[in-house]
């Protein structure tokens, strides 16, 4: 009860902003997920729990969820695009294998546990699956530039990030274009981009451009300094972005 509880806080703080969030009834689908992780209704979430929200999307019982089966179930239950139900795949698809099985589902659970006492609360699993569809929109982004799928960005495939954003083709992106882009695509609201404008526009001339802000943000972004970005490292943008009130 405590979890649907905080979900129901959370959907009545986003309601309240103003700005139809596109993103709203994902939120609601949190409450479905949470409903079928936490049997028990004891307000904690095991790892098998948390493994069978994943294997109710292995429609031939395999014990490997594939994309396909993944995106197709996902599209039905959310009506989303595939993009997007894409880039939900490969959020949990830690290990870049194309597959969801149990080697991607034992780390996905230390990835609910945000505090590290080796359990998931349903604050935790609210808290995380926000933070899981504040990340979508820069998985697809992620997507979108990785031009040989091979999982990894180099430096001039991250030069084009938001180059489907780009709608005059001079290789920049100012910040109504970077509006327009966001809420076309059905990212979020015009607040979330431009709270990611501005922190990516490091030297603050109103644009984007490769040369001079991607440039810097790729060095930040690359932690293990291979020269390559993988999309766990690309998605902590997410920080950069205004998140819905938790509260319980």
């Amino acid at each position: 009860m405590f979890g649907l509880l905080t979900l129901a806080v959370l959907l009545v703080g986003i309601q309240g902003q103003g700005e139809v969030d596109p993103k709203l009834d994902m939120y609601g689908i949190i409450n479905v997920l949470y409903l079928k992780a936490d049997k028990d209704m004891n307000g904690m979430i095991s790892e098998p729990e948390l493994a069978d929200v994943y294997h109710g999307f292995d429609t031939n019982g395999d014990g490997r969820v594939t994309k396909t089966e993944f995106v197709t179930l996902w599209q039905s239950i959310t009506h989303g695009n595939q993009e997007t139900a894409e880039a939900f795949f490969y959020l949990a698809d830690l290990n870049d294998d194309n597959i969801i099985d149990s080697k991607d589902l034992s780390p996905l659970y230390n990835v609910f546990d945000t505090d590290g006492d080796g359990q998931v609360t349903a604050h935790e699993f609210a808290e995380k699956w926000v933070g899981i569809i504040l990340e979508a929109p820069l998985a697809v982004l992620f997507e979108r530039s990785d031009a040989n799928r091979d999982n990894v960005l180099t430096h001039n495939e991250f030069s084009k990030f938001f180059s489907s954003f780009d709608t005059n083709g001079d290789h920049s992106v100012t910040l109504s274009e970077f509006e327009h882009g966001w809420v076309s695509s059905s990212f979020g609201t015009t607040a979330e981009a431009d709270a990611l404008f501005k922190a990516m526009d490091t030297d603050h001339d109103g644009r984007i451009t490769a040369s001079h802000d991607l440039n810097s943000k790729f060095t930040s972004l690359d932690i293990n300094h291979d020269h390559h970005l993988i999309i766990l490292e690309v998605v902590t943008l997410a920080q950069y972005l205004p998140k819905p009130p938790l509260q319980g």
